[in-house]
């Protein structure tokens, strides 16, 4: 029930019992109209005042005099909000002091009358009194609050029309309280804006606005990002009576975000758009091409030697340059154009409105800006970039896939060489899908333990005794067959397992060693080598690996030689340092691969904890004809001599390569002179090789001075000497075809010319029987060669291994003279040439011969059945 309906609760003060108490007669009269609590003292009435509320006291005083104001104090200090009645008695004079304590005084002879009615219209205005000042108490505090905050807070009419105005209005907008009460809010709005309308129309629909972000006008005239909230003021019958804004400087916030977005969707080193925004701006610019039938060039650029030069000069001489490389792109691009860098230091050109015509010759453009000098640190530098470019039309894509696509060209352009561009072709997702697949078949693999381990010989050159081996892994695919480490190392490395792979050959070849030591398999001393990736050398637990696995297996330390490539070691020096000097810790050799290939200091060398040096196989293959690469090996084991270092040279392949390194000094080699990476099983079957003829005769042994002074001679100025092999090479063929021998020819249209002239008649008629094949050399490592560089199965068969097959069912036996070494002209990569000599190799079973020395040629001497074929040369001279 409403306070107005109910009776009012009085506390009524009498000083007599209420039986003889007029006042209190009165009140009970009254009946259920008044709810009455009698007190008869003065501390009484003040304990009733303590314990309940009430709404009116009505104190009979008496006499108006000092006592009765004394009361009537006393009972206003605990009253409250109750209205005061005083009840005097008639003839008494009311004084000031009297009336101010009271509500309302009567006196005796008034409660006659209508006393009651007024009483009720005393409380009522207590009532409304005490009401009011609840809410001055209630608007003071809202107003302290609303001064205090920094927001922005005013107040309008339904028509717009500012009605109050706060201090944090002043400071957001610029004015004053006095400028803006009774202005229009309008003035606040940007001009022609229409939210004033919209927002008053939200507001009369009853829904609130809240958090809504937008520009408002400031007295300067600057627009400033405010975000505001509005809700209505409603009278008591909900009628819509103004308007409550409050609203908030937004500007710090926003900026702050764009920052944060900046740096999310921005390389921090170049300030370019990272993987992120380039997908969005990319997938932008691809919707746009398609409204306007245009086509969008995608340009993915790494940068050549970079890591070189980063491990070299040092991270931030690193840092600066891909700074300058990004500055450089800035100014060859248009403003259409998007640059970003997506990785280390690969970056992408998106550029609208390019075909596959004007992609290549931004790609040209890019390759010469980028392929100038760098003066970085008072140092030149010199980066060049492989460039992938796939076009959309006529490539059909999402970003992301074109992105991938352009990748697949990049790596392409890689494979060729370095400099080099390549659009993308969609054979290239072919590859890249098939790699995929073939990195899950090879993780499938090691995982089952169903890779092998083949072991090549290490022969000590003083002596022709086998002092090791080294550890080399292998795959026979279910479907694909044999799948060569050059392809499956990648991969490995590329997909991240290649530590495991590491883990698992260095378990394996310890297993096979120890048991292979004693059997008696492999002669007491010899030691088993095992490469290491970087990855692993990075490993903090490479050192308790190692030492595991020659634990399980038992093979001693003093055994095992782990081999790291410069590479590796320059990825991380320090980390490198730690590890090769926990591996010498336990007792196990180190060999730092392909030494002289990478760009480590020589003090960075004698820094190291190393045991010895391997030459490379690209110096040992032409250490013979090429006074360049002789100087570069002498170097090298001079160098490896000086510091106590044993040398390894790898790919050996020709006796006069076996003799050259021995005469310089060089300890150990291994390479198809001696055996390929056989099981290790048959490593104790290894021995020197027979040969059946010689294109030359052997030179002499010389005593060591006479070998050092040849060497030198070679490293001099190259003669021109009658060229001799072509009589001595068809000599062998003539002997062969006469025995009814086949042969397979692969040598320059040159050569092949002086082949018949030499031959005369038999050379056509071994043509015309179908036992002699010739095959231009360059065109078939062309052929053979697959778009990812390397030798393809499938093209070697068809081009290749179906010309020995045919060959086998024309002759006796087959030969085959390769003269691959006299290619110069440039082929997508060199390697695919000595992974052709390693085909041939395998060819076995075709009963491969070889003439390859003229011994006994005069008498066409019977050639030795050779059951395998197991050598071929390196350089001109014939080989299988």
């Amino acid at each position: 029930m409403p306070p107005s309906l109910c009776p009012p609760a009085v506390l009524v003060v009498t000083e007599e019992a209420a039986e003889s108490s007029r006042v209190a007669a009165c009140v009970n009269a009254a009946g259920d109209q008044l709810l009455a609590t009698h007190a008869l003292t003065l501390p009484a009435a003040l304990a009733a005042l303590a314990s309940a509320t009430f709404d009116c006291v009505l104190v009979e005083v008496g006499a108006p005099d000092v006592a009765a104001a004394e009361t009537a104090h006393a009972v206003r200090g605990r009253a409250g909000t109750a209205a005061i009645v005083l009840v005097v008695d008639d003839d008494g004079v009311v004084p000031a002091s009297l009336d101010d304590l009271a509500d309302l005084v009567l006196h005796r002879a008034e409660l006659a009358g209508d006393w009651l009615r007024r009483l009720r219209r005393t409380v009522e205005h207590a009532r409304v009194r005490a009401a009011l000042r609840d809410a001055e108490a209630t608007v003071s505090r809202l107003s302290g609050i609303v001064e205090s905050v920094a927001d922005a807070v005013f107040t309008t009419s339904v028509d717009g029309r500012v009605t109050t105005w706060n201090e944090g209005a002043e400071r957001l907008y610029g004015y004053r309280a006095a400028e803006m009460v009774g202005a229009d809010m309008a003035v606040l709005h940007p001009p022609g804006s229409d939210e004033p309308r919209r927002i008053r129309a939200m507001v009369q629909a009853g829904k609130a606005i809240q958090g809504l972000d937008t520009l408002r006008r400031t007295r300067d005239g600057r627009m400033a990002q405010v975000s505001i909230s509005v809700s209505g003021m409603r009278g008591e019958d909900g009628t819509l009576d103004g308007l409550v804004v409050v609203a908030r400087d937004i500007s710090d916030r926003l900026e702050l975000e764009a920052e944060l977005v900046r740096q999310t969707m921005h390389d921090a080193l170049t300030g370019l758009p990272n993987r992120s925004f380039l997908t969005y701006r990319l997938t932008q610019a691809l919707a746009e091409g398609r409204r306007r039938d245009e086509p969008v060039a995608v340009l993915l650029l790494d940068l050549d030697q970079f890591r070189s030069a980063n491990d070299v000069h040092g991270h931030l001489a690193g840092d600066r340059l891909l700074t300058e490389v990004a500055a450089r792109l800035r100014a060859l691009a248009r403003p259409i154009d998007v640059i970003a860098r997506i990785g280390g230091d690969e970056f992408v050109l998106v550029c609208p409105d390019t075909g596959v015509d004007a992609a290549g010759r931004m790609a040209e453009l890019v390759n010469e800006a980028i392929g100038a000098p760098f003066q970085i640190e008072h140092r030149t530098l010199r980066v060049g970039t492989s460039i992938g470019i796939a076009v959309a039309p006529p490539l059909e894509c999402d970003a992301e896939t074109l992105l991938k696509h352009a990748d697949a060209a990049m790596y392409e352009a890689k494979a060729r060489g370095r400099a080099r561009t390549q659009v993308f072709d969609p054979a290239l997702a072919r590859i890249a899908a098939d790699q995929r697949l073939l990195a899950a078949d090879l993780q499938a693999a090691l995982d089952a333990d169903a890779l092998d381990l083949h072991y090549q010989p290490v022969i000590d050159l003083s002596t022709d005794r086998l002092v090791g081996v080294e550890a080399l892994s292998r795959w026979q695919h279910p479907t694909r067959g044999d799948v060569p480490p050059s392809t499956f190392v990648p991969l490995a490395e590329t997909h991240g397992f290649v530590a495991a792979m590491d883990r698992w050959v260095l378990d394996r070849a310890c297993r096979d060693t120890a048991a292979a030591l004693e059997s008696g398999d492999l002669p007491a001393g010899t030691h088993v080598a095992v490469n290491l990736s970087a990855r692993s050398l990075d490993d903090p637990d490479l050192i308790d690996t190692v030492a595991a696995a020659l634990d399980r297996s038992g093979l001693p330390p003093s055994a095992l030689v782990l081999e790291i490539t410069e590479t590796a070691l320059l990825q991380n020096r320090e980390a490198a340092r730690t590890s090769l000097a926990g591996l010498r810790d336990l007792g196990a050799g180190v060999s730092l691969d392909d030494f002289g290939t990478g760009y480590s200091s020589l003090s960075f060398l004698r820094e190291l904890p190393v045991t010895g040096v391997k030459v490379d196989r690209s110096f040992v293959r032409n250490v013979v004809d090429r006074p360049e690469d002789l100087a570069i090996t002498e170097a090298i084991v001079r160098l490896a001599r000086g510091l106590g270092l044993e040398t390894i040279a790898e790919g050996i392949e020709t006796a006069a390569q076996r003799d050259l390194l021995r005469a310089l000094g060089c300890g150990r080699a291994q390479g198809f002179w001696w055996s390929p990476a056989v099981p290790m099983g048959h490593v104790s079957d290894t021995k020197p090789p027979a040969r059946v003829t010689r294109l030359m005769r052997p030179a002499p042994v010389l005593p060591e001075h006479e070998e050092l002074a040849l060497a030198a001679q070679r490293r001099g100025p190259r003669r021109t000497r009658p060229d001799t092999t072509a009589v001595s090479t068809a000599c062998c063929l003539r002997g062969g075809l006469e025995a009814g021998q086949a042969w397979l020819v692969l040598t320059t249209p040159a050569r092949r010319e002086e082949f018949a002239r030499t031959l005369g008649p038999l050379h056509a008629a071994a043509l015309g029987g179908g036992r002699l094949v010739e095959l231009d050399a360059y065109e078939t490592l062309r052929k053979v060669t697959g778009s990812d560089g390397r030798l393809d199965p499938t093209r070697y068969e068809h081009v290749v291994g179906a010309v020995l097959a045919r060959l086998a069912t024309a002759g006796t036996q087959v030969g085959v003279h390769a003269e691959l070494g006299r290619v110069t002209r440039p082929l997508l990569s060199q390697q695919v040439s000595t992974e052709l000599r390693t085909r041939l190799h395998e060819a076995g079973r075709l009963a491969l011969e070889y003439g390859d020395h003229t011994a006994d040629c005069a008498a066409h001497g019977p050639i030795a059945d050779l059951h395998t074929a197991d050598r071929f040369a390196a350089d001109g001279s014939t080989a299988g």
